[in-house]
């Protein structure tokens, strides 16, 4: 659970890195690669430049992930549950990628906690994000048909967990 909130938090955090957006969506495929084998993992994310941010993946389980400046509420459907966690449980992201350097016209490195960032550029837009995290788990996050700037209702990036769900604070 924690290497997908990191991911999502990397991928949320693009704002930094010389990048400038209001808002940004894509679809993303994410890809956890770990001693020989990898997970796929599919779907579409909202951000927006106060911290706020919705990941919606669709395969191979479906959840809702919501940021916000304060929590990270991660809704699993399937399981009826809602799991809260503390943001200062997670790394803060968007302050690093804020910092982080362009290495060459379409690459940007980030350093966090002695793990590298390298955020691909295209057009002006993040298209991939690529690191190994602690675990030695290699990690690639592909994002398709970004879009910047576009209004996201503060509807869409609010949490609203179903009545009878199991409530999990960590």
């Amino acid at each position: 659970m924690k290497k997908i909130l990191t991911m999502a938090l990397i991928a949320v955090c693009t704002f930094g890195a010389g990048l400038n957006f209001k808002s940004l969506q894509s679809d993303f495929t994410q890809i956890v690669f770990s001693e020989g084998s990898n997970v796929t993992y599919k779907g579409k994310f909202y951000a927006k430049n106060d911290n706020t941010a919705l990941w919606i993946y669709e395969s191979p389980t479906p959840k809702r992930i919501y940021f916000d400046k304060q929590r990270v509420i991660v809704i699993e459907d399937e399981l009826e549950q809602a799991v809260i966690s503390r943001l200062d449980d997670t790394p803060n992201l968007t302050q690093i990628l804020a910092h982080a350097e362009q290495i060459q016209p379409t690459l940007y490195k980030a350093i966090y906690d002695g793990v590298d960032y390298l955020i691909t550029i295209k057009n002006g837009l993040p298209t991939m994000i690529d690191y190994k995290d602690k675990l030695s788990n290699k990690i690639k996050i592909t994002l398709s048909n970004p879009l910047k700037d576009a209004n996201i209702p503060k509807e869409t990036l609010t949490p609203i967990i179903p009545q009878g769900y199991d409530i999990v604070n960590q």
